[in-house]
């Protein structure tokens, strides 16, 4: 594999893996934000060997150190066995890359946005947006009980991923 410099050293790729695709966060420190986007998988049915090579890709692109996850079987999590067997796949192949992989529950995520008084998707995501100003335009509007979620809310779910993890690892 080629040369990291000092940059690419210190960048973590969080994802949050979803039913229709991932959301993607590239950071440098917790309030550094490289990257952060939604990537839609539009043909369906979604298998995971489409989202799969989607992820390959962004790894490739970005070279990471780490990869963040969320923890599929954690406290607090919902995902489905398909999404569950896709982010074993994402560590998998991340460990065969070198890459560190971390994972981190619904519950680890609540605990460290906690400190701001943040227990909601959407009040974490609130706190995130006023704390990383790029982001503040992703913010999704509140949604009402009726309504499903945003799916632009998974930016903030990937951004919350790798806050946790500098926040537990420094």
């Amino acid at each position: 594999m080629g040369q990291t410099s000092k940059n690419q050293a210190k960048v973590v790729l969080a994802i949050f893996a979803n039913g229709r695709g991932f959301g993607l966060a590239v950071m440098k420190d917790a309030l550094t934000v490289v990257s952060a986007y939604n990537v839609t998988i539009r043909q369906y049915p979604i298998s995971n060997k489409q989202v799969l090579e989607r992820i390959k890709e962004k790894i490739s692109y970005y070279l990471p150190s780490v990869i963040v996850l969320e923890e599929p079987k954690g406290y607090g999590s919902r995902k489905s066995k398909r999404v569950q067997e896709l982010i074993k796949k994402i560590a998998s192949f991340a460990q065969s890359k070198g890459l560190g992989v971390h994972q981190y529950s619904r519950n680890d995520i609540r605990f460290v946005f906690s400190a701001f008084n943040a227990h909601s998707k959407y009040e974490i995501a609130t706190i995130i947006s006023e704390n990383i100003p790029e982001l503040k335009a992703k913010l999704p509007e509140k949604r009402k009980s009726h309504e499903a979620e945003s799916y632009a809310i998974s930016i903030f779910d990937a951004v919350s991923l790798a806050i946790t993890h500098y926040y537990q690892n420094t």
